[in-house]
């Protein structure tokens, strides 16, 4: 068996995010990378001094930049990943591919949605663009003699592997949200009024992913956070909603 060895990027996912950088710095003619902007280091400047993020994990960590740059009124885009396919490499430590596989999960637009729960009090400013994009990649992992537990200590369990990076194989379809109507798009036909049961049947058809429905409850808690939607009354222990149309 031919054994294959490749170099490694010590930093989790810094392959996929800077594979990201080059990709969006190039859709914006004399855009620069890496540039100051008071306390931080912008991923992207653009030729209008927008700013663009790129933002493989949750939102958290950019709410105060966000902030800051919406009250310096500059446009800001977030982009973030949509894994739809993972193949995954395991290697020795020496670099020797040990094995390939492709995950069983796949994510799709409903299940990345829970990122927008940290800076839902900013989703609507006139300043915020987010951009979800589909991405196919590769991902990394050292196998280790022994179980460990990473230096962050996130795992519930230790395993014999950690992650050494993550390649953007293929970019797929972009998801743009900015502004009311634009989150409107992503709800589907609903009554005048509505619970979490009429949203997870209009979600469960054949136009939605198959685990859209799952993500109801927190669509109705999201939205009504926004002001996207209103409570008008409880039925049943069933709480109904209803959309505000300005």
């Amino acid at each position: 068996m031919t054994k294959e060895k490749k170099p490694f990027n010590t930093l989790n996912e810094s392959q996929l995010h800077h594979t990201l950088k080059v990709y969006f710095s190039a859709q914006n003619e004399n855009s620069k990378m890496e540039v100051p902007y008071k306390q931080w280091i912008c991923d992207i400047e653009t030729q209008d001094q927008g700013i663009i993020e790129i933002q493989t994990g949750g939102f958290s960590p950019l709410k105060a930049k966000i902030k800051e740059a919406i009250k310096d009124k500059r446009n800001i885009t977030v982009v973030t990943p949509i894994i739809t396919e993972k193949k995954i490499e395991v290697y020795t430590k020496e670099g020797i591919l040990i094995s390939k596989r492709k995950s069983p999960k796949k994510e799709n637009l409903f299940d990345v949605l829970k990122k927008l729960t940290a800076i839902y009090d900013l989703l609507l400013s006139r300043y915020l663009t987010i951009i979800f994009i589909e991405v196919k990649t590769t991902e990394q992992r050292i196998q280790t003699e022994d179980k460990i537990q990473l230096q962050n200590k996130s795992r519930h369990f230790k395993k014999n592997w950690y992650k050494s990076g993550k390649e953007l194989s293929e970019i797929g379809n972009q998801y743009q949200f900015h502004g009311k109507s634009s989150y409107l798009k992503l709800l589907p036909s609903l009554p005048a009024e509505f619970s979490s049961l009429e949203l997870k049947e209009a979600l469960s058809t054949k136009d939605y992913p198959a685990n859209a429905k799952k993500q109801a409850n927190l669509i109705l808690w999201l939205y009504s956070r926004m002001k996207l939607i209103s409570f008008t009354e409880k039925k049943d222990r069933r709480m109904y909603y209803r959309l505000n149309k300005k």
